[in-house]
């Protein structure tokens, strides 16, 4: 594909990623969304951008708007612009997905926390909505430590973890959730899990989401639902993953005691 323009970046459903309600402006917004796919590798190293005025299309935007999104790109070596030549794609992404094994699942959440790396997009002490409300078992206005992060390896993204969490500690903050493995994070306030339950599903990227991971709405994405419990039983914890399934895969490994004819 190098030297060729991307015709995934002029479909016009690119336009409904951008949100104007939002104080984020419209050439960042922009910038985020090509930034996310250049490094998930899509388009590739070699690939040219559509001009200015073709990106100006694509979001419904003024050709200043898109120039400005391409120029972001351009100072976070991405890509480079050279005149009469256009835009093309420098950065080399890594295809490798992460792997979260399902074996000793705490010990690995510690290196999967080591070696990745989190932005914190929201965070704020929010009444949950009833059904968080209910798995907790708090009154009605009982504020929770809620958190919106992206997960990222190599500057590619790959999962959008929202979480539920029971404290009023001060150190759990955006900072430190920046930081800090969550586990480790957990420890140094004093919360001891003891017992996580998982789910996994699958459901379809919706805009937002989508905006962070780089991905086209409606796109397929692994769902988990971790709740987290300390020695007493009770929830403290509970995390909601999507995971991109181009850049991240459970690895499980299942020990019979004894063989068995069962399938």
């Amino acid at each position: 594909m190098a030297g060729q323009v991307v015709h995934s970046l002029q479909s016009p459903d690119l336009r409904q990623l951008l949100r104007p309600d939002l104080p984020l402006p419209l050439y960042h917004q922009i910038f985020n969304i090509l930034r996310e796919r250049v490094l998930a590798g899509d388009p590739p190293h070699g690939a040219q951008l559509p001009t200015e005025f073709g990106l100006a299309e694509t979001f419904g935007v003024s050709r200043i708007t898109a120039k400005r999104a391409l120029d972001e790109l351009a100072n976070a070596g991405l890509v480079e612009r050279q005149r009469g030549r256009g835009t093309h794609v420098i950065h080399r992404a890594s295809p490798k997905p992460v792997r979260g094994p399902l074996i000793g699942l705490l010990e690995n959440l510690h290196i999967l926390g080591e070696e990745t790396q989190a932005t914190v997009v929201e965070f704020g002490r929010v009444a949950p909505p009833p059904r968080v409300r209910e798995l907790f078992g708090i009154e009605p206005g009982e504020p929770l430590a809620r958190a919106v992060r992206v997960r990222s390896r190599a500057g590619t993204p790959f999962g959008h973890y929202t979480s539920w969490t029971l404290t009023g500690h001060g150190e759990f903050n955006e900072h430190n959730l920046a930081t800090t493995s969550r586990l480790k994070l957990f420890e140094r306030i004093g919360i001891q899990i003891r017992q996580v339950q998982q789910t996994l599903s699958a459901v379809n990227a919706d805009a937002v989401v989508a905006m962070h991971l780089g991905m086209d709405p409606g796109s397929a994405l692994l769902a988990l639902e971790r709740h987290s419990f300390d020695e007493s039983g009770r929830l403290v914890d509970l995390l909601n993953i999507l995971y991109r399934p181009d850049q991240f895969s459970y690895q499980m490994t299942l020990d019979l005691d004894e063989p068995s004819g069962a399938s």
